[in-house]
């Protein structure tokens, strides 16, 4: 549905719960909330006040900032519980951290970020901090390369139209080499990060693909003096064999997720 088609009233609502799910843990003022929506604050007052009282949002009355509340919480769990599949791709995840020790990510692709699903965490004091719910540019991550995979260029300009921003000094930021890396991956099937989102953490990623479509993508990731290549090894094997597991549920599965 085009933008104009759209109650006004209701996506303002949306907007004011994206804007603040992507805030800081600090959360914003309405002052600021109102500058990032362009927005007059007396048409976002009525809204975050009602969004307060439902407990969509919370407000910390030391420091006026507004910031996601329990409710939407629960809706998201809502999502990702929804359906049996849900407990096979946790129970891949599992098996490959128990076997490896380090973190496992599976995600999807929301207007070119990585949206992150679920996480199953590594026992070690030191590793990826990244929560089910965060978002990140996808060309910035290896599992979002992994879901870039097999897009032309004329489509990573539609998805990045202001051009590729850096997270760290690793990060891609330019189409043509990001182009030739997704190529790369769509022959080989693998994709690779090195602190391009994160400082002192790199990740192997692999696509989930069904019909021919990348529809998902699970990863591995781990600090940088933790990966050497025996864990590569391991890390590739145990992520070909839970592709190869969850294609073959998802081939016939009614998950069409977010997209």
């Amino acid at each position: 549905m085009p933008n104009e088609e759209l109650h006004r009233a209701t996506k303002r609502v949306i907007d004011t719960l994206e804007q603040l799910t992507a805030a800081p843990a600090q959360g914003m003022t309405l002052t600021e909330l109102a500058s990032a929506l362009k927005a007059p604050k007396s048409s976002l007052f009525p809204i975050v006040h009602t969004l307060c009282e439902l407990h969509m949002l919370s407000l910390n009355p030391d420091t006026g900032r507004y910031c996601i509340g329990y409710k939407a919480y629960e809706i998201g769990n809502v999502y990702l519980r929804r359906g049996g599949l849900t407990t096979d791709i946790q129970t891949q995840m599992h098996t490959i951290v128990e076997a490896c020790g380090e973190t496992c990510y599976f995600a999807q692709l929301v207007e070119g970020d990585v949206f992150y699903l679920y996480k199953v965490d590594s026992t070690e004091p030191v590793r990826s901090v990244v929560s089910p719910g965060q978002r990140l540019p996808a060309y910035a991550t290896g599992i979002g390369k992994a879901l870039l995979s097999g897009k032309s260029k004329d489509e990573l300009r539609r998805l990045y139209p202001d051009g590729l921003k850096a997270l760290t000094p690793n990060t891609i930021t330019d189409i043509d080499r990001l182009s030739y890396q997704l190529d790369e991956i769509q022959r080989n099937g693998l994709a690779f990060e090195c602190e391009e989102s994160t400082q002192y953490i790199r990740c192997v990623a692999v696509p989930i693909r069904r019909d021919g479509g990348v529809i998902a993508a699970m990863s591995i990731a781990m600090p940088v003096f933790r990966y050497d290549p025996e864990k590569e090894a391991l890390t590739i094997r145990l992520l070909r064999e839970a592709q190869l597991r969850l294609e073959k549920l998802l081939k016939n599965a009614d998950f069409n997720g977010i997209m």
